[in-house]
């Protein structure tokens, strides 16, 4: 069976939705639906027609026709029982069947007669379940209608906040603006404190305070003998007094020259203790791990460089003694120290020291290297991949369709002592979006790169894997992948244990920090 249209169309033969399953031009099929009501009998009940090219079976739709147009080799049975889908599929979407119901759902029409017919092929499916698969939920949809209300919420709150700050404003200005006239400001009287003297004849501010508060409230309340008229100055004051208050008690009556400053206590406030002033000695431990590794796991190149940094901000610091840890079991490590470092007592002792003591190390605040370590393969040889902290070997296979591979990646930590920290495995594609297996691993999808991230790497999540398919020409395209990591401790065992004084042997405190990170770390 083939169907090769499956159309809606009047009376008349004029079409009003039609979808074609097979390449046949616009024309073709509105010449069909107009020689289709010429052929219909409306004397006899059968609902199929057949010409020298086709067949039309049809069903009637209220003042309309369910029309399917198949080849003549196709099942009768099937193509009437296709025709009842089609008919129901209508009849579920539309409310009414009219022109204007069917053109207004004209979309969810084609997309359920899709459902239904593949490539002219019907497709083995009940109503209900094409009505499932339209109905299905999309994740996209769901994040995007989510971010909307978000959006939506965030205005109607901006509003809110907008309207309420306005009506702030607003009660302000009426507050202050006392009905369009600016307050005046109160000028009271000042009082100037006595020089001071020895004499203990003159009262203390505290007596003359005592004194003011004894008299001001065994004031009379009664009105006095009054000579004359109430000045209007005189009542003016007592109005704005009775306004603003009785005073303060501990509002100072002397003027700010003799009373201690605020902003002179606040001035005396130490400052906040920086990490300079609490360690005027801070060693940094920068190491670089680089290296090529192959798909199976099998390391091509690697190569480890680090630098020890001294800082120091106090001059009667600078002549001091780092007692050091380099390993170098296998004399593998190649070390090298900053030409004014004592360079035989290093190699002795495994101790930094200044070679001249007249010219100690500088404490202008700026960091120095002092040592230097360098630890890389022989090139031309391949490596046991136990040699990094952590190996990887990626699996790749043909995928599902043609021209796309199933990629997994598996890592593992050599040594369960180490802990790896921010590990993102970066892997590059050029055609389609890759599609995820690995539902429970955190990635991140980007334009032409897919980073899958791991937070930690240590004894209790030293191996796991990732897949995904994606489309490509060739498997080279998703090489080479770019590793990143960061660790608490260095590759290359180096340390500063000790920090003492050269003239009296005394130890000093420091702060230590180590920053070791994957940079150039590839699988190709």
């Amino acid at each position: 069976m083939v169907v090769l249209a499956a159309s809606i169309c009047t009376r008349g033969g004029k079409p009003v939705l039609s979808r074609q399953f097979r390449d046949m031009p616009r024309s073709r099929i509105e010449g069909l639906l107009a020689a289709f009501p010429k052929l219909t009998d409306a004397g006899t009940q059968h609902t199929t027609i057949e010409t020298e090219s086709v067949r039309y079976v049809y069903q009637p739709l209220e003042e309309l026709y369910m029309v399917l147009i198949t080849n003549k080799q196709s099942n009768i049975l099937q193509d009437i029982d296709s025709l009842h889908l089609f008919a129901q599929i209508t009849q579920s979407i539309c409310k009414t069947i009219d022109e204007r119901e069917i053109l207004r759902n004209a979309f969810e029409l084609l997309s359920a007669f899709d459902e239904a017919v593949a490539l002219g092929y019907k497709e083995n499916l009940t109503l209900s379940q094409i009505k499932t698969f339209m109905e299905m939920e999309s994740h996209e949809e769901r994040i995007q209608e989510i971010i909307s209300r978000n959006k939506e919420f965030e205005a109607s709150e901006e509003r809110k906040r907008k309207a309420k700050q306005l009506d702030i404003q607003r009660k302000e200005m009426t507050r202050s603006g006392r009905g369009g006239q600016t307050p005046r400001t109160p000028q009271f009287p000042t009082y100037q404190a006595p020089p001071t003297t020895k004499s203990p004849a003159i009262p203390s501010f505290d007596s003359y305070e005592a004194e003011k508060k004894k008299s001001f409230a065994s004031a009379p309340k009664g009105k006095g003998m009054q000579l004359g008229k109430k000045s209007k100055t005189t009542d003016m004051f007592e109005k704005v007094r009775n306004e603003l208050g009785a005073p303060e008690e501990s509002a100072p009556l002397i003027s700010s020259s003799s009373a201690p400053s605020a902003s002179t206590s606040s001035r005396q406030t130490p400052a906040p203790a920086t990490l300079d002033s609490l360690y005027p000695i801070n060693v940094t431990i920068n190491e670089t791990i680089s290296a090529e590794v192959s798909r199976e796991g099998a390391i091509r190149s690697f190569e480890v460089k680090g630098d020890l940094q001294l800082r120091i901000t106090d001059p009667s610091l600078n002549k001091i003694r780092l007692s050091v840890t380099a390993d170098d079991a296998n004399n593998t490590v190649q070390y090298k120290t900053h030409p004014n470092v004592d360079k035989a007592l290093f190699n002795s002792s495994k101790a930094i020291q200044a070679k001249d003591e007249n010219r100690p190390f500088p404490a202008n605040g700026q960091s120095l290297g002092v040592l230097r370590w360098r630890l890389a393969s022989k090139p031309g040889i391949e490596s046991d991949s136990s040699a990094l902290p952590i190996t990887f070997v990626v699996w790749v296979n043909p995928g599902a369709s043609p021209n796309s591979f199933a990629i997994t990646v598996e890592y593992e930590l050599t040594d369960t002592d180490e802990k790896l920290e921010d590990v993102v495995i970066s892997i590059p594609y050029q055609r389609s979006e890759p599609v995820i297996a690995s539902q429970d691993e955190v990635y991140e999808v980007t334009g032409d790169s897919l980073d899958w991230n791991i937070k930690h790497v240590d004894a209790n999540n030293s191996s796991g894997s990732f897949e995904f398919e994606a489309g490509a020409e060739d498997e080279g395209e998703f090489f080479p992948m770019e590793v990143r990591f960061s660790k608490a401790t260095p590759f290359v065992n180096v340390d500063v244990s000790d920090v003492v004084l050269v003239e009296d042997d005394e130890h000093v405190d420091f702060h230590k920090e180590v920053k070791c990170t994957a940079s150039g770390f590839t699988i190709t």
